[in-house]
């Protein structure tokens, strides 16, 4: 039993001397012996019930101030274990050590909350989860970034900014999932589900990036188009070189006919030396990493287009960087597509007077480098294509430079993209996801 026979024998001498005080009062007054005395004897009595009743509230208040303080999720009060009175004592002790355990528990489950969060802070794809009334309680980094937020409270921020996702959570299916264009023309996959908790419904919406998943495999398929047609059209084109070579070479062929015949053979090895060059996209070779300086190779660059710059009266800037960088990657591939982008530039940049290109370097958790010019920019009906093989908006040119410079970039690890494109500014970004 929690209270120990010292207090029960306490109680019952107070007990007994209660009915003993009350008693001889009440004698005192029906006898008539003594009224006066017998009154203040029974008052007297009274007060020893208060003395008796407060003693016993000191535990009925303590444990009050315990549960209150527990319901208001306050941990730190503390009972003293040193009064004069033993058995006070031991309940401080007891109710001391229950918050102790109580302080453990919370702080064990604020450890494990942290942990929880630090592991959706790790995962690649976005995580909000709201109550049911509207309230966000919980949103990963990777979310707000490919939302555009800084911070989420409440769920209606989200349908205000994007229409898709408020039609998408005004469906009624229990499990579903879509598919959205985003912020810089992204694409995100909505996965929606719901948990019970009770009394209420947590809704937890996942948001995964997988513009990086779609492309990948627009790109295996124009590589697979494209080993197909190469593959195809050097087969049947090689013949009718060879035949062409043959029957010109004959005596007694007449003339108009022999030079017909060089006609067909120099269209023929035109056309294979233009199949001949799309082979770079469907036979594009490993990169031979080793670490090497960006900086010295920008430089470069800057040095072997100077006298281009000043044909076309374009002033050029690689903004200064602190410390010299230094990536891991094929330095000649990567020279090339630096080349093929700096060459776009001044081709955007023809016949525009107090033409700019621009080079910046960025580190923030990313190698980040913007190419930016102020050409006529790229029409907005077009952005969407330029990276796709084939296509071009030059008079001359076959279409692959953009496309080729993409899948090399990838094959690095890294990230390219158009960042923006209206007249006077045109900003292309070369991402790596992990510098040295």
């Amino acid at each position: 039993m929690f209270f120990s026979r010292h207090l029960y024998i306490v109680i019952l001498c107070y007990v007994l001397l209660i009915l003993g005080v009350a008693g001889t009062g009440l004698v005192l007054i029906v006898t008539h012996t003594g009224i006066i005395i017998g009154c203040l004897i029974i008052i007297i009595s009274f007060f020893i019930t208060g003395t008796l009743v407060k003693r016993l509230n000191k535990s009925n208040a303590k444990l009050k101030l315990f549960f209150d303080a527990i319901e208001d999720k306050e941990n730190m009060i503390q009972f003293n274990e040193y009064s004069g009175d033993r058995e006070m004592n031991a309940l401080s002790r007891s109710l001391n050590r229950i918050n102790e355990l109580l302080a453990t528990a919370k702080s064990d489950s604020q450890k494990q909350e942290k942990f929880y969060y630090s592991l959706l802070e790790e995962i690649p794809s976005g995580i909000i989860a709201w109550n049911s009334e509207g309230k966000i309680i919980l949103a990963n980094s990777t979310a707000l970034s490919l939302l555009g937020f800084e911070q989420l409270v409440f769920v209606r921020q989200l349908k205000q900014l994007y229409p898709e996702i408020r039609d998408f959570l005004q469906q009624n299916t229990v499990q579903k999932s879509t598919v959205i264009h985003s912020i810089g023309k992204r694409q995100l996959s909505l996965s929606l589900n719901y948990m019970k908790l009770e009394p209420e419904t947590i809704t937890l919406l996942a948001i995964k990036d997988i513009s990086n998943e779609l492309s990948e495999k627009e790109s295996e398929s124009w590589s697979k188009l494209t080993r197909v047609l190469t593959h195809e059209i050097m087969n049947t084109i090689a013949p009718i070189v060879s035949l062409a070579q043959t029957l010109s070479a004959r005596p007694q062929t007449d003339e108009k006919v022999t030079r017909g015949l060089n006609v067909i053979r120099e269209q023929s090895e035109r056309l294979m030396e233009f199949t001949a060059s799309y082979r770079h996209l469907s036979y594009l070779p490993d990169p031979i990493k080793k670490t090497f300086s960006l900086t010295t190779a920008l430089h470069n660059l800057e040095i072997l287009l100077q006298s281009d710059f000043e044909t076309a009266h374009i002033r050029f800037t690689l903004h200064s960087i602190p410390n010299d960088i230094t990536v891991e990657g094929d330095e000649k591939q990567l020279s090339q597509v630096f080349l093929n982008l700096l060459k776009n530039s001044i081709q955007a940049l023809e016949g525009k007077i107090g033409g700019k290109i621009e080079i910046n370097l960025t580190r923030c958790e990313k190698l980040r480098i913007y190419i930016t010019d102020n050409g006529k920019g790229i029409p907005p009906e077009l952005q969407e294509k330029i990276f796709v093989p084939f296509f071009t908006t030059k008079t001359e040119g076959m279409g692959i430079g953009l496309s080729l410079c993409q899948q090399i970039i990838k094959k690095h690890g890294g990230n390219f993209y158009l960042q923006e494109s209206q007249k006077g500014k045109t900003v292309f970004v070369i991402e790596w996801p992990e510098t040295p």
